[in-house]
């Protein structure tokens, strides 16, 4: 009785710390070993599925399970092989849910009836048990010796059947564990898969974007901000020099991740489009055909039921030689900033203004739609303004000024981004670059970014 106990705290202990069922069996083989005959020793796990069984364990002086000669078939679920063992003493135990000890009279009829069919080698004495697990059997233990006609007693049947329990219940909990494991590996496998995918788009979208050395030669004096907030973003800038033109683009599309990426290249590929084929055109005209371009590419005719997929974006064309800006907006404003000694931009409806002691901040406003189906679509407006030298110019989209962070856990919001720009004006476009991702990261803190952030910053 003392064994029996110190086994089942044993097997109770060994049931927590096995990593699977192989294992798991291995060191009940162990344990039973001290208290019964059981060189030769196996458990099959019956699956009702295919009517077959699995055996996470099979120790014999004279077989492997392979030998056997039962066939056999691999489950590409569950990763195991499964056996037939229709007709034998070990499906006889299962289908009777009793305990078997040969030899015994009534086994010896079966046999000689062909009702029971050998399974291995012919093993002199044998002693099988059901697992039976909530009433129901869902497997076999069993014990065989091939020298003694007398290796089992009453006594030894009622010990497997005592622990029997224990271990179904046990082999069913590292089962689970198991299979939690395995399914928790999938996912991790499947997760690295998909980041992996998606770390190669980023190189895709990364080399879409203009690269320093292009922007250099087109804009002496820049900076831009760039940080998606999952690894692909929503957000992209474009530069180029046409016909003598400077084209500075900021563009903010639908959602982040994935979709926004798609969305990104959507529109790269409508502006690359856009400027081959017509060249240079008032921005708010550009917009216009973008517009379009978009409803016609994501079959957007207007309905409720259309996506409302789509794009902000903000255009400015400067053209140095006139020291002229042309800007338009779905969305996204531009901020303008001058030295208050120079010529003020004229009053207008389409501009605000904010000021500190040296510095004057003008703020362009954009037309309130976006490039995409809206419920009430107009022309977009371009505006034209006279530059001064050393004017900065700043397009970017709406995840700065959104971001949560500070003590309280609140927006940045714009009047605390114009305030940032006045006052790093006197920097260097390059160290304002650094003050500014400084600002950004010292108000996010510990708090997760919530959009994709992107702004582009030229002096004249």
């Amino acid at each position: 009785n003392d064994k029996k106990w110190e086994s089942l705290l044993k097997i109770s202990e060994e049931a927590h710390a096995a990593k699977n069922v192989v294992e798991f069996v291995a060191t009940i083989h162990n344990i039973l070993a001290d208290l019964v005959n059981a060189r030769n020793f196996f458990i099959g796990l019956y699956d009702e599925k295919s009517n077959k069984y699995f055996f996470p364990y099979f120790e014999d002086e004279t077989d492997s399970i392979e030998t056997t000669g039962v066939s056999s078939a691999y489950d590409e679920s569950q990763d195991i092989t499964l056996y037939d063992l229709s007709g034998t003493l070990t499906d006889y135990v299962r289908r009777t849910g009793k305990p078997i000890r040969f030899p015994n009279e009534t086994i010896n009829n079966l046999y000689e009836s062909g009702e029971i069919s050998l399974f291995g080698s012919q093993s002199i004495s044998w002693l099988g048990v059901p697992l039976i697990l909530s009433g129901k059997t869902v497997g076999v233990m069993a014990v065989q010796d091939y020298k003694s006609a007398y290796a089992y007693s009453s006594k030894d049947e009622e010990l497997l059947v005592f622990v029997s329990d224990h271990i179904t219940r046990a082999i069913e909990n590292v089962r689970a564990e198991d299979r939690i494991r395995k399914q928790h590996l999938l996912v991790l496998e499947q997760a690295q898969a998909i980041t992996d995918s998606i770390s190669y788009a980023r190189r895709i979208q990364k080399a879409v974007l203009p690269s320093p050395a292009n922007i250099e030669k087109i804009l002496p004096d820049y900076f831009t901000i760039y940080k998606p907030k999952d690894i692909i973003a929503g957000d992209f800038y474009w530069v180029r020099e046409i016909e003598g033109h400077q084209v500075v683009i900021v563009a903010d599309c639908t959602g982040h991740g994935v979709p926004g990426a798609l969305m990104s290249m959507l529109g790269v590929t409508l502006l690359n489009e856009q400027f081959r084929t017509f060249g240079i055109r008032q921005p708010g005209v550009i917009l216009g055909h973008l517009r379009n371009k978009v409803k016609e590419t994501l079959a957007q005719e207007g309905s409720a039921d259309d996506q409302k997929d789509g794009m902000d974006m903000a255009i400015a064309i400067i053209e140095p030689k006139k020291m002229e800006l042309q800007f338009a907006g779905a969305n996204i404003p531009l901020f303008l900033i001058r030295k208050k000694k120079q010529e003020d931009l004229p009053d207008s409806d389409q501009m605000s203004s904010l000021e500190n002691d040296v510095y004057k901040l003008y703020r362009i406003k954009a037309d309130k739609q976006p490039i995409g189906v809206h419920w009430e679509e107009q022309d977009f407006t371009t505006l034209v303004i006279k530059l001064q030298e050393q004017d900065s110019l700043y397009m970017f989209t709406d995840g700065f000024a959104d971001q949560y962070g500070g003590k309280n856990r609140k927006k940045f919001k714009s009047r605390r981004l114009k305030r940032l720009l006045l006052n790093v004006q006197a920097e260097s476009m390059q160290d304002q670059k650094m003050l500014i991702e400084a600002a950004f990261e010292s108000w996010r803190g510990n708090n997760e970014q919530i959009d994709d952030v992107c702004m582009l910053g030229v002096r004249n």
